[in-house]
């Protein structure tokens, strides 16, 4: 039988999580289905690392999802022979799904990757609007799940949880892994992440400001990301008087191979959060984790088995968890190898790349039957 054409539409293809899942879908692809992607604004370097893999990424330039965006969109999905549209957050969902009819591709899946209440009530109508042309919403997470249809409106039959999953982690001797990041002096306690202020690194900073004053509190910090607040926390590091001791280490694509060099790893994010890449790769690697009791992060941290959760912004509470991990050595031990048995059985990317084809076999299927 002859695969399915699926393409992907999304924004770009940077070092973000959506667009790692985006790629691992396309890697993953069964001989069911063959795989590519239309990136709409541009491509990136997740993009270029799927060139570089052989697989076929296709790039514009737009900026709006204006009518003449629109029909851009909907001409590329005729060169590339789309039989099945997978759309990725609000940009690429709204104008691919509107390209997907006008060329009359039937079968449509939308993919929620966070709880985005910056929505304007506008982009909250389009998202109700089409989903009545989605035969599938996926989402990342069951707090997305429920962001989709208490915040967005979205019915309750179309949404499906997919836990995000990752590949095993690359094996990295904790030395190189140190060297890597700059023979830091330990503990060592890191953060990766886009640096905007949703990701919370304010909130870590002052929580690591005030634990690295205690005995058993961490010596040095690494922050993993690029982003538009990188000035003003560099400024905050230095108002705390921990910049000596703070480290910005700009976007890494490497970055999974910088973990085994942590005693600690911490998400401070606040506001929303889907399902952290960056929290499963680092309980992959064995680390202990620290995270905002926030989103799909109390679906990935298993409290007081594999990390300790917080109340988002409350940075003297990080500070507090952050202390009693790192005070015992033991306790941080066993809550990392806790956190790598539970991604190895939970949270593995063969899984969600199983249970999304099995969401694609049955829109596929339901279409056939009703033609």
């Amino acid at each position: 039988m002859r695969p399915v054409r699926v393409v992907h539409v999304v924004e770009a293809m940077g070092l973000g999580g959506l667009e790692r899942v985006v790629a691992t879908l396309v890697r993953g692809a069964s001989s069911r289905f063959t795989a590519e992607v239309l990136a709409l604004a541009g491509g990136g370097v997740v993009a270029d690392e799927l060139i570089a893999a052989g697989a076929t990424v296709r790039a514009l330039a737009l900026r709006d999802y204006y009518p003449h965006s629109v029909l851009r969109v909907a001409r590329a999905l005729v060169v590339a022979r789309a039989e099945l549209v997978h759309t990725h957050g609000h940009f690429a969902g709204v104008a691919a799904r509107l390209a997907a009819r006008l060329v009359g591709v039937r079968t449509i899946v939308h993919h929620l990757h966070t709880c985005d209440n910056g929505l304007r009530p506008r982009h909250r109508r389009l998202e109700r609007l089409l989903a009545a042309v989605s035969q599938r919403v996926v989402c990342c997470s069951g707090a997305v799940a429920r962001h989709a249809a208490a915040d967005l409106g979205l019915p309750d039959r179309l949404l499906t949880v997919v836990h995000n999953g990752i590949d095993p982690a690359p094996r990295v001797e904790r030395s190189e892994a140190r060297h890597l990041l700059g023979d830091p002096q330990p503990p060592l306690v890191g953060c990766v992440g886009s640096l905007t202020t949703h990701k919370g690194q304010a909130v870590l900073l002052r929580a690591f400001a005030a634990t690295s004053r205690e005995p058993a509190g961490p010596a040095s910090l690494v922050l993993v990301g690029e982003g538009p607040e990188r000035q003003a926390l560099g400024k905050l590091a230095e108002e705390l008087g921990i910049a000596a001791r703070v480290r910005f280490l700009g976007a890494r694509a490497d970055a999974r191979r910088l973990l085994p060099g942590l005693d600690l790893f911490v998400t401070p994010s606040i506001g929303r959060e889907g399902l952290s890449l960056a929290t499963l790769e680092a309980m992959d690697a064995g680390l202990p984790v620290v995270a905002s009791r926030l989103g799909g992060l109390v679906e990935v941290v298993d409290e007081n088995r594999t990390g300790l959760l917080v109340p988002e912004g409350d940075a003297p509470a990080m500070a507090g968890a952050m202390t009693s991990i790192l005070s015992r050595t033991d306790r941080g031990l066993g809550l990392g190898a806790a956190g790598r048995a539970r991604v190895e059985r939970e949270f593995r990317s063969a899984a969600m790349v199983g249970r999304v084809e099995s969401l694609y076999e049955v829109a596929l299927e339901r279409n056939v039957r009703a033609a």
